[in-house]
């Protein structure tokens, strides 16, 4: 029994470590060294940057959940292959749900009053992300329509022109890999927001989702109401991260497309 909690001990601490080292880059890794061919680079930095955000805090639980889980799967099974079911186990019980449980185990009230706190932090994020994503794409728009227009007017050939739109689908693929890595993470960070509001206010993640409180939130409000109450305030804090996530994850999109449909000759 000794020996199998030691193998699981040591198992949960390797698969923790795993997890964490795992999500440990570089920035340099990430958008790659400024060679000083990419006009935009400034922007994809800063896009990059707003990512450091998003990376913390929530998949932290993961790791901790699968550590826990291989040292409970290895205890009641008494093998290695239970510790490591253990440990899928315990990677899911730590992501899903697990923010609102963390925040639970403050207190009801104080847990609305956090994730409230928490949402004020996460919508100021997302809209830098935004802004960061959406200067990136007019830079790449504008250093498009600058090779176009050279090639229109005669200035460049078509040779110089194709080599020249090459490389720019090459910083757009680039583009596109950082801004989905982002994505994800806003996605699953989004998710545990809707389950704390539909625990919170049951009913109101589904409404959310199929843009119902965004139809609420965008009726005039009678001149004498009263300040909303916490729980709806995570509400419309919740869906106000949901509609910008939804634009950051249409723009995600807009970036392959871009690279496909107008860095290409094609489409002048």
């Amino acid at each position: 029994m000794r020996s199998n909690r030691a193998k699981a001990s040591l198992v949960s601490l390797t698969i923790v470590a795993m997890a964490l080292s795992g999500c440990v880059t570089t920035q340099t890794d990430r958008i790659g060294a400024n060679d000083g061919t990419d006009a935009c680079y400034q922007y994809r930095v800063a896009l990059d940057s707003t990512g450091n955000y998003y990376a913390e805090d929530m998949l932290k639980g993961a790791a901790i959940g699968a550590g826990v889980g291989a040292l409970t799967g290895a205890i009641a099974g008494g093998n290695m292959k239970s510790a490591l079911i253990g440990a899928a186990a315990g990677a899911a019980l730590g992501t899903l749900g697990g923010y609102w449980n963390s925040k639970m185990q403050q207190g009801r009230d104080q847990a609305i009053l956090g994730v409230m706190t928490d949402l004020d932090t996460e919508n100021q994020n997302l809209n830098r992300t935004q802004v960061a994503m959406d200067q990136l794409v007019n830079c790449r728009r504008a250093e498009i329509a600058r090779v176009k227009a050279d090639y229109k007017a005669k200035r460049i050939g078509k040779p110089e022109a194709e080599q020249r739109l090459a490389l720019i689908r090459s910083q757009l693929d680039k583009d596109y890999a950082i801004a989905s890595s982002i994505n994800q993470n806003i996605v699953k960070r989004r998710d545990e927001y809707l389950v704390a509001a539909d625990s919170i206010e049951p009913g109101s993640a589904e409404k959310i989702r199929t843009k119902t409180a965004v139809k609420e939130q965008t009726k005039k409000k009678p001149a004498k109401q009263t300040a909303s109450t916490p729980a709806s305030q995570v509400v419309e804090r919740t869906n106000t991260a949901f509609v910008t996530s939804e634009r950051i994850n249409a723009t995600t999109g807009s970036i392959q497309q871009i690279a496909q449909k107008e860095a290409t000759l094609d489409a002048v």
